[in-house]
């Protein structure tokens, strides 16, 4: 038999972890359940030296209020459509890609795709100098396609998670359809692509958060008030003389900024994880 201390040893350990996750998770958390809860307090609650997770006399005026001092909406709808955008280039670019590197055979194929992994580890800031100077020859200074066209080339990572996930499907198939007489491009677009939507599900996920929450390129390239992205926009907000003291309609904003990532997020998670689970089955 096992003796009682050896049994109540794992337990304790499982116990001790399960309360280490818990703890994380609830420092991850907080700060979030404190804005949505800054986000319904009155400005005297705001700013009281008592620490209270949930508003004494809720109000939702602060929603309005966030519209009012600035273009919240428009806001919206720039990063909104930023991130609709790049994202439909992206899979423009990247599916035919992926799938010449997944299955053509020409001459050179092992070095492009090495070169097109490389680019993954440039930093972004190296990029920084080189694309302002060409977006502003271009004339897209506070225009929504200076922020997208140079976001289109960071594409490294979705060639190569679209490329493991062509590489799952069984050769036979696309074998069949060239006996068939099927073209290159027939193939791609009505065997490979009806597969391989998981995968683009997943990119279009990711390559949508992305455009969502970028900051850094949009900050430099749009300078109006009209032009900003969400993010960028609420940099602003917190920074202006005017609204810096505005934290319940600041904490509103930023509550409804984080709503489609997390339905987005909440809604694909279970598609994300096995969609990574299966590209990497086979190298």
């Amino acid at each position: 038999m096992t003796p009682a201390g050896t049994r109540r040893a794992p337990i304790a350990w499982r116990i001790a972890l399960h309360g280490l996750v818990v703890a994380l998770c609830a420092l991850t958390v907080f700060p979030l359940l404190w804005m949505l809860s800054t986000s319904f307090k009155i400005p005297t609650e705001v700013f009281t030296k008592d620490i209270r997770l949930l508003p004494t006399r809720p109000t939702v005026e602060n929603f309005p209020d966030a519209f009012r001092y600035f273009p919240v909406a428009q806001w919206f709808w720039n990063s909104f459509f930023i991130s609709v955008v790049t994202t439909l280039a992206r899979l423009a670019v990247t599916i035919p890609a992926a799938f010449a590197f997944a299955r053509l055979r020409f001459r050179g194929s092992t070095i492009l795709f090495a070169m097109v992994l490389g680019t993954m580890i440039v930093p972004g800031v190296v990029t920084y100098v080189p694309n302002y100077v060409l977006i502003s020859r271009l004339g897209w200074i506070n225009t929504s396609w200076g922020v997208i066209v140079p976001s289109i080339a960071h594409t490294a990572f979705y060639v190569f998670l679209l490329r493991q996930y062509i590489r799952t499907l069984p050769e036979e198939i696309l074998d069949a359809a060239k006996v068939d007489g099927a073209t290159t491009w027939k193939i791609l677009w009505q065997i490979v692509l009806p597969n391989l939507r998981p995968a683009i599900a997943v990119v279009t996920i990711l390559s949508f958060l992305g455009g969502w929450n970028q900051y850094i390129w949009p900050l430099l390239v749009l300078n109006d008030l009209d032009a900003k992205t969400l993010a960028v926009g609420m940099q602003y907000f917190s920074s202006n003389a005017e609204s810096a003291q505005l934290w319940g309609p600041m904490m509103a904003a930023a509550s409804l900024a984080i709503l489609p990532p997390l339905i987005i997020y909440a809604v694909a998670q279970k598609q994300i994880i096995s969609t990574f689970v299966t590209s990497g089955l086979k190298g």
